[in-house]
Parts: structure tokens; sequence; C-alpha cells
């Protein structure tokens, strides 16, 4: 046991900085991961904040009653109606519609639908490599 551990040591003579070196790269490694999912946070803060104010104001409603509550509450209703005027919701109401008809359609309906979808992509695909002149059209 003492022959494994002299072997060890012996081997790792500039282990010890070597390791301290690949432990500081692996920290600044995982600080870049964290500020990028940061970032990827707040963007989809942003994204959520402007097209799906509608959620923003079902969330806040569920905060207790105080002044500061009620303060955000009615800057969130008020963040929601300039949201609808400038018409920024429609996209979220538009994927939420497919998303419910989805929901409510048949295994069978679900199937067709893929179905077309993969047509409707070999077809473009097909019109793709022709007008390249790849392959006949």
């Amino acid at each position: 046991m003492l022959d494994l551990i002299r072997e060890i040591e012996t081997d790792l003579e500039d282990g010890w900085e070597a390791a301290s070196r690949v432990e500081l790269q692996t920290a600044e490694h995982t600080r870049r991961a964290v500020a990028r999912f940061a970032r990827a946070l707040w963007i989809t803060l942003a994204i959520m904040l402007v097209f799906n104010s509608e959620r923003l104001v079902t969330w806040v409603n569920g905060f207790g009653v105080g002044p500061v509550q009620d303060t955000v509450v009615a800057l969130s209703v008020a963040w929601n109606e300039r949201m609808l005027a400038s018409g920024f919701t429609e996209p979220s109401l538009a994927a939420r519609g497919k998303v419910d008809e989805l929901r409510g359609a048949s295994w069978a309906e679900f199937e067709l639908r893929v179905d077309s979808e993969r047509a409707r992509a070999r077809e473009g695909a097909r019109l793709l490599r022709g007008g390249l002149g790849g392959g006949p059209g």
C-alpha cells in the first residue's frame, strides 16, 4: 500500500499545481456557463413580458393583499393593456390556440397532421433540389 502511495506521489510531483490549474479552468468554464444561462434567462423573461403579458397578470393576481402587491397587480394590468393595444400578444395567442387545437385532437387526427407536415417538408425539399438543378424536378 505504501508503494502505491509513493508511486502516486512520484507521478504527481507537479500534480498538485496541475490539479489546481485544472480546477481553475473548470471554475472558469462553470462561471461562463452560469453567465450564459443567466443571459438566456433574462432574454426569455423579456420576451415573456412583451409577448405573454396576460400570463403575467394571471401570475401576479396570485400574490397576497397589500400595498406593494396591489401596485404590482395594477402595473401588470396596465402593461398587459398596452401590449394588447400594440398587438404584441397575438403571437402567443396564436401559438396557444394551435396547442389547444392539438390537445383537443384525437390521436388519428394528430397522426394525420404529422403525416401532412412530413409530406409538405418532402415537397419543399423536392422543389428546392429541382430549383438548384441537383435532381429531377
